[in-house]
């Protein structure tokens, strides 16, 4: 078996070139996850809790039950945002101590809340409950790794808030390694983690803290020195793509939802409902390009395009209630929306639960149950 350093040397350095759209790509280089189930689970109430040791080496094998599987058919990107104020969030602000201002928008000051209780279901199926417990199970003795840019360190933070409330003190930790964040959780030998890279390929923009939007250089050739500290890693999440951009402009144009105006996503308190969108940021011919770049790849790679569930959520941004280069907005930005608005990023809880719950949904879909 190839080593996944040459893997990525021969196969993936010719994708990133094309790689120029906000998408997931999971790519999983062993993705058969020997580990138990939740509390609740069938296993558990017939046979009983395994032994636990270090990672739980003596236990049960998990199952999956068919319930709990997306099927073939089920296209998980085509849907609409309902109100569900009944199960969202699945946590909040209060309960997570491993956010940072950046995402915590209420903290910072949003008045509204709505934002917080939009769940996305498909029109054809239903995306598994995300069960903490399952995940970290699947999880127990591998490493799941999180490569991109801010938005992707957002998704990462989302996962950690999703899990992190089933573990008990003392057994879960955060450290930060520049240009990496791990969260481990202890009693599973599990580690959920992040890697700044926001172009996936080296740039002149890698230091984790210095670096600037203004000056930008790739080097679309190599990938050397960032997959060097991707290697054993069990699951690979990339996302780049506003890096690219000479000026993103992803939900910052309120003329494509309320035609004639000239606004952006400040003070936004609902989705955009009860139509298909795609936003002037979005470009299909990228996307069939990514798409099919993948089909040639001789490596488990699978795109989670989650780009257009995204743009419906133009009430999500963090908007005036984020960071900019690392401070809260003063009182005279926040004065001007029009020019000081962050209508890239976005608040926790909030839209990248959803993108982890159709991660969630891929990873149960690809179990395999052990007889």
């Amino acid at each position: 078996m190839q080593s996944l350093k040459s893997l990525f040397d021969r196969k993936i350095q010719t994708l990133f070139p094309l790689v120029l759209y906000s998408v997931l790509l999971l790519g999983t280089s062993r993705l058969v996850l020997d580990s138990l189930r939740s509390e609740n689970s069938y296993v558990f109430k017939v046979y009983g809790r395994p032994a636990q040791g270090q990672g739980g080496r003596n236990k049960l094998p998990m199952a999956v039950l068919p319930e709990d599987r997306i099927g073939e058919d089920c296209n998980v990107f085509e849907g609409k945002w309902v109100w569900d104020n009944v199960s969202y969030p699945l946590y909040e602000e209060e309960s997570c101590p491993y956010l940072v201002k950046q995402t915590t928008c209420q903290r910072n000051g949003r008045p509204d809340s709505f934002y917080k209780n939009w769940r996305w279901q498909p029109h054809r199926c239903n995306i598994p409950r995300f069960d903490p417990l399952t995940l970290l199970n699947m999880l127990r003795n591998k490493r799941m790794m999180f490569i991109g840019d801010s938005l992707q360190r957002g998704q990462f933070e989302s996962m950690v808030c999703l899990v992190q409330s089933v573990i008990p003190k003392g057994k879960k930790s955060l450290q930060r390694i520049p240009p990496m964040k791990i969260f481990k959780a202890e009693e599973f030998n599990a580690s959920i983690e992040y890697y700044w890279a926001p172009f996936i390929v080296e740039s002149i923009s890698d230091h984790a803290t210095n670096h600037t939007v203004h000056k930008r250089m790739v080097r679309l050739d190599s990938i050397a020195n960032h997959g060097k500290h991707w290697q054993g890693v069990d699951i690979l999440v990339f996302e780049s793509y506003v890096w690219w951009m000479h000026k993103p402009l992803i939900n910052a144009s309120s003329w494509e939802w309320r035609p004639g105006t000239d606004e952006n996503c400040f003070n936004e308190s609902y989705p955009i409902q009860g139509r298909p969108y795609w936003g002037s940021g979005s470009n299909l011919e990228i996307m069939k390009l990514v798409h099919d770049a993948l089909q040639k790849l001789q490596i488990n790679v699978m795109l989670l395009n989650i780009t257009q569930l995204s743009e419906y959520r133009k009430d999500a941004h963090t908007s005036l209630y984020g960071e900019r280069r690392g401070k809260l907005l003063t009182k005279e930005q926040r004065a001007n929306p029009k020019s000081f608005a962050d209508c890239i990023h976005w608040c926790l809880p909030g839209v990248p639960d959803a993108w982890n719950q159709i991660l969630y949904s891929y990873l149960l879909k690809d179990y395999q149950n052990f007889s």
